[in-house]
């Protein structure tokens, strides 16, 4: 029997990925839009005059990303096709995701939806967004 060093941070992100997908599976039934596969991870930062938003999305093209915002909550949208497809044998680990995602983001000021301005480069979708004075 092997000794494996014990990470309580990787056992609290587990138990995290668990409780998102419980809540995401019980408001999936009830919702007629398609079932979201993951959330993509931001960094968000505010400065005088903008509100940056930084979103993890390798893999994902450009024209399958959407952005919107309604009521100072900025939602990202898209989905990332699995590059690999089936696969014949049994995935030992499939940490990965693909499929359509989703992510809702609550601003920490009020900016105008007209002026956003977002760019995706290496993988990373950027977003500005400019605060109403």
């Amino acid at each position: 029997m092997a000794i494996e060093k014990w990470d309580p941070w990787q056992e609290l992100v587990r138990l995290q990925q668990e409780v998102n997908e419980l809540f995401s599976d019980f408001f999936n039934r009830f919702s007629s839009t398609k079932e979201i596969s993951f959330t993509p991870q931001i960094n968000m930062y505010e400065t005088k005059e903008e509100v940056v938003l930084n979103v993890a999305l390798p893999g994902t093209l450009q024209e399958d990303i959407d952005i919107s915002l309604e009521d100072d909550v900025l939602y990202i949208r898209g989905e990332r096709p699995d590059p690999y497809g089936t696969i014949a044998g049994p995935r030992h680990i499939e940490e990965l995701c693909y499929g359509y995602f989703e992510r809702q983001v609550q601003l920490p000021a009020k900016c105008f939806s007209e002026k956003i301005e977002a760019d995706y480069s290496d993988g990373i979708l950027n977003v500005r967004l400019i605060k109403k004075v």
